[in-house]
């Protein structure tokens, strides 16, 4: 009996130390997938403008920074009656870094807004004339949970468009 208890014993684990493994497979896969998410996101915003009840809301695409200045840009549009229509267009994308085992992507994007209009309360035109229409942002990506989310986006004074 002693025999065969002791043929049943299962051998430790070879290698205790946990190896981290990233999201994705590739550079190229993981900016693909932020370059996916930035245009959701667009694509959440204008539809916003378009519905207020649109959805998904843009907010479901960021975290921490890139949160609180987009709660924190709606708040001031609100509190001074303002309102965009209009579009706006990811025309470049290309990507900086990729952090595989942080889960972390960085793009620089190239945005046009020439399509929208800021409006006052009264619907009067209020855009400022000299507003850049196209820029560049160099745009931080998480992955949570699976799952890509903008953490921060900064204008890129470098980058032309």
């Amino acid at each position: 009996m002693l025999l065969t208890l002791a043929g049943c014993t299962t051998p430790g684990p070879t290698d205790p130390t946990p190896t981290p493994t990233s999201a994705f497979a590739s550079e190229e896969e993981a900016f693909a997938a932020a370059e996916a998410t930035y245009r959701a996101y667009v694509d959440a915003v204008n539809a916003r403008r378009e519905d207020p009840t649109a959805v998904p809301p843009p907010t479901d695409f960021l975290i921490a920074d890139a949160l609180e200045a987009e709660i924190s840009a709606e708040n001031i549009k609100t509190a001074e009656g303002l309102s965009i229509s209009g579009r706006t267009v990811v025309t470049a994308v290309k990507g900086v870094n990729w952090e595989p085992q942080r889960g972390e992507v960085e793009l620089t994007i190239c945005v046009d807004s020439s399509g929208t209009t800021v409006h006052d309360v009264t619907g009067a035109d209020v855009t400022p004339a000299d507003r850049a229409e196209t820029y560049a942002l160099r745009v931080q990506f998480e992955v949570m949970s699976k799952v890509m989310v903008i953490a921060s986006t900064q204008q890129d004074a470098n980058a032309t468009c």
